[in-house]
């Protein structure tokens, strides 16, 4: 379920700038009724996401020179493509890889959280080879 705000603006709460939306006129009054400060709202024309929003009101100069507003709305507006994930970094424990290379891999693809770039991945398999090889000859 997506929430489309037809107003949008920011307030100061307890001196904290906040960005707020809105689907209709009262809620600019219920605000200044909560408490709220330096009300200001545009109302946008058109439903639109919050981040739509922001990036109508950067647009459209809302700020005025505010560097504030502008953090504020620049922090809010954010790339509405559904189909780019956001990266989550993982770190992964692994007991010791002093003793052996090959050792910390097996550990290391056990955890299934490594990610590893073909370079990467090249370097571990050319290093687990060469250990294989060299057990082989060994025995």
């Amino acid at each position: 379920m997506t929430k489309l705000i037809s107003f949008a603006g920011v307030s100061k709460v307890n001196g904290v700038l906040k960005f707020r939306g809105a689907n209709h006129q009262s809620r600019i009054t219920q605000l200044q009724k909560l408490g709220d400060t330096e009300v200001e709202m545009r109302y946008l024309g058109r439903d639109m996401t919050k981040s739509q929003a922001a990036k109508e009101l950067l647009a459209m100069n809302f700020a005025n020179g505010r560097a504030d507003i502008d953090a504020l709305l620049v922090s809010v507006a954010k790339d509405d493509n559904p189909f780019v994930k956001p990266k989550k970094t993982r770190t992964v424990k692994v007991k010791s890889t002093k003793g052996d290379p090959v050792e910390a891999y097996f550990l290391a693809v056990e955890a299934d959280e490594v990610k590893l770039t073909p370079k990467q991945a090249a370097k571990v398999r050319a290093e687990f080879c060469e250990r294989v090889r060299q057990a082989y000859e060994a025995n």
